[in-house]
């Protein structure tokens, strides 16, 4: 962990980032626009609670992706702090974390429309809520100033970028190719070379 001012924003994106995509990269920038932050820190999960099939790619070569992908974005970083804790990874342990972490940053948790909506089955919700506030990331245009949804505020950015992780992979398992702009030249260049996604 890097340091950091405490004069703006941080915001946490977690995820399992299998394959990270363009499509992350596009709604990181909009928040870090959206509310000045000073810095988004991409953090992939080893296994979310959220999901159980196994990860196409290994936790090692997810964190790597995510490495090439955001090499050149002065804003970006990540973490693996979650791959040295207990499975599967719940969103208040990182938070807690980084907030002892970081104590004087304003922390915020980005997350997509999906995961906003049924936010109040997250393992201790109401504790991660004192901890954060929430970026969310709406596909379908909704955006604006501060809404207040389940009774907790969160601000919007809207995003329309098509790529999708679980499309990527189906796409690359059928060996057909994934449209041109969905995956980051350095990032489609190292699944080629593994050969990752192909069973």
């Amino acid at each position: 962990m890097g340091e950091l001012s405490g004069q703006r924003g941080v915001a946490l994106f977690g995820g399992t980032f299998d394959p990270v995509h363009n499509g992350h990269l596009e709604v990181a920038k909009k928040a870090v626009e959206a509310l000045a932050l000073e810095r988004v820190i991409f953090l992939p999960c080893r296994q979310s609670p959220h999901k159980d099939e196994a990860s196409g790619a290994s936790a090692e070569e997810r964190l790597e992706m995510l490495r090439l992908a955001v090499r050149d974005l002065p804003w970006a970083e990540v973490s693996d702090w979650e791959y040295s804790q207990p499975s599967p990874s719940f969103s208040w342990r990182t938070a807690e974390a980084f907030q002892e972490k970081y104590p004087d940053v304003r922390l915020f948790w980005l997350l997509g429309w999906d995961q906003w909506e049924v936010l109040p089955s997250w393992d201790r919700f109401s504790y991660l809520t004192s901890l954060v506030e929430f970026i969310v990331h709406a596909r379908n245009g909704v955006s604006g100033e501060e809404i207040e949804h389940l009774g907790v505020r969160a601000s919007f950015v809207s995003g329309n970028h098509s790529a999708s992780s679980s499309q990527i992979r189906k796409l690359i398992a059928l060996r057909e190719g994934f449209p041109d702009g969905w995956v980051p030249s350095k990032v489609s260049d190292f699944v080629l070379k593994h050969g990752l996604y192909l069973q």
